[in-house]
């Protein structure tokens, strides 16, 4: 529905990447909020959690037919980055990360948890008057309340923003991506 946010989460799929809590707050990401999600990425040979996180998307996908695309395995990022408003990285441990920045680079804001590598790279969507700052929405507790209070945020945000408001934070989003170019010269 090209009238409904769509967000996007591509990652391995493991316990570390966030996942659970998408699992645990689905019914008011995609019931009470309205998202639409592109959802998957490899589950690493041997990796249980794994296995039953990806059969929980598949689920998730069958029960939000209308809302959720789920695609178990490897697959090409950037189309649905640059398709999607919102990347989705809620990570339980992050030491750096290289998918917010892809998201970024593409004008996708992020979710994501404030944890090490996501804390240092993304920053807060603020607006006052037409300046608009930051790049993301953060939360701190890793539990589904708190990513659940994001995206709430971040809906808020797009059902308020107008047209160079949304232009601006995604702007920001691409301006702020760190290349190595700049520390090379």
């Amino acid at each position: 529905d090209p009238d409904k946010i769509l967000f996007t989460m591509i990652h391995r799929v493991a316990e570390q990447k966030g996942f659970k809590l998408l699992l645990e707050a689905s019914e008011g990401i995609f019931s009470s909020l309205g998202f639409q999600g592109i959802i998957g990425g490899p589950v690493a040979w041997g990796d249980r959690s794994g296995e039953e996180l990806a059969h929980g998307l598949v689920q998730l996908g069958s029960y939000y037919r209308d809302s959720v695309s789920v695609t178990i395995g490897f697959q090409d990022i950037s189309i649905p980055l640059l398709s999607s408003d919102l990347f989705l990285m809620p990570s339980m441990y992050e030491p750096g990360g290289i998918s917010q920045l892809e998201a970024m680079a593409c004008g996708c804001l992020v979710t994501a948890r404030a944890t090490g590598g996501l804390r240092d790279t993304v920053r807060p969507v603020k607006i006052k008057g037409y300046i608009v700052t930051g790049n993301g929405f953060l939360f701190g507790d890793y539990n589904a309340g708190s990513f659940y209070d994001a995206m709430a945020r971040s809906m808020m945000f797009f059902k308020k923003a107008n047209e160079i408001v949304l232009y601006r934070a995604r702007s920001n989003a691409r301006n702020s991506v760190y290349y190595w170019d700049r520390p090379a010269k």
